[in-house]
């Protein structure tokens, strides 16, 4: 990568969409898992054959794959590289392929950037919503299961509920926080709480995991209904704040604060933006403009307000990653 300040640079970010596109093709036509059945490797035109694709445009894609380093070319022939094997193979315990897809979705909308900075609106509605949407769900909430494995260990570890007996996961979707809480504390029982749909395949996941009997799942609309009182040791609302408007996400805190026991704690995870921010949290902040009517990134401290409002004590920001990380309060 080129340092910023230098003209090259400015074209690396500008070929940046190349490179996404890139894998998204190969995703979509599943290169990654046919190089997974030769032990060998491939020559592009066996890749080609078992693909149904043109040889030599074939060709041209394993060879930009390679030099992205996601695959190892020896002579004429092309395997997975480390990544691509343990991440892009469909089937394996890490794959990322869902998430590979829902970002190939968002990508109509963000070609409309401008108009939404312009208008003021969102614009990435008509690409996505193109697919029936019982598919789009799934791809969806499988998506996010993807993109959460990869925070789940750090997210478990900054909790570490201790003596916690009863939590609720708000807008849990895959269940990936609270699978990995629950086999941490073998004693701890879990409620997630999300639309109808959405727990449909949720418990499938949680069946999958082997936790059927320690988790209950409650459909219903967070925004409006009630959430119990006095219910819970721990409350999650794990990526749920970028969704809404703040006079929302101040009604959703409250609503928590009245389901947790006393002594009970709230974790708030999401993007977080600093006054410079993380690339990871910026964009994704533009993405909640070109694609909702009003998601946006918050900064620590405006949601930290949210729980000192609510009446929440001891409030602190644990980072997770550059751009994320956990807002906790405890009931008092």
């Amino acid at each position: 990568m080129n340092l910023p300040g230098r003209g090259e640079w400015i074209l690396e970010i500008c070929r940046g969409h190349w490179a996404a596109c890139t894998l998204f093709a190969a995703v979509d036509l599943g290169v990654f898992d046919v190089l997974a059945a030769g032990e060998a490797g491939l020559t592009a035109g066996e890749a080609a054959a078992a693909l149904g694709c043109a040889p030599r445009a074939t060709a041209r894609l394993l060879d930009t794959l390679a030099g992205m380093g996601l695959l190892i070319k020896r002579g004429d022939r092309y395997r997975n590289g480390p990544a691509a094997a343990r991440f892009l193979v469909r089937g394996g315990e890490s794959y990322l392929g869902h998430a590979v897809h829902h970002f190939a979705n968002l990508a109509e909308g963000w070609s409309r950037l401008g108009e939404a900075v312009r208008t003021g609106r969102a614009v990435g509605f008509e690409a996505v919503e193109r697919e029936p949407y019982a598919r789009r769900l799934r791809e969806y909430i499988l998506a996010m299961r993807d993109q959460a494995a990869l925070k789940v260990e750090a997210l478990a570890a900054a909790l570490a509920p201790d003596g916690c007996r009863s939590m609720l996961d708000l807008g849990g979707g895959p269940g990936t926080f609270t699978i990995a809480l629950l086999r941490r504390r073998p004693a701890l029982a879990a409620t997630i709480f999300d639309l109808a749909p959405v727990l449909e395949i949720t418990r499938e996941l949680v069946a999958a995991a082997g936790l059927a009997d320690r988790v209950r799942l409650q459909p219903g609309d967070f925004t409006r209904d009630e959430l119990g009182e006095g219910i819970y040791d721990l409350a999650l609302a794990s990526n749920v704040v970028h969704i809404y408007d703040p006079g929302t996400n101040r009604d959703i805190v409250r609503r928590l604060y009245r389901a947790l026991r006393p002594g009970g704690r709230l974790a708030v995870h999401d993007y977080v933006l600093d006054a410079v921010p993380a690339p990871e949290a910026a964009l994704f902040d533009l993405n909640m403009l070109v694609g909702t009517v009003c998601g946006r990134v918050y900064p620590a401290e405006e949601m930290s307000a949210w729980l000192e409002e609510a009446g929440f004590a001891r409030v602190s920001f644990i980072p997770l990653t550059a751009g994320s990380g956990l807002i906790t309060g405890e009931k008092s």
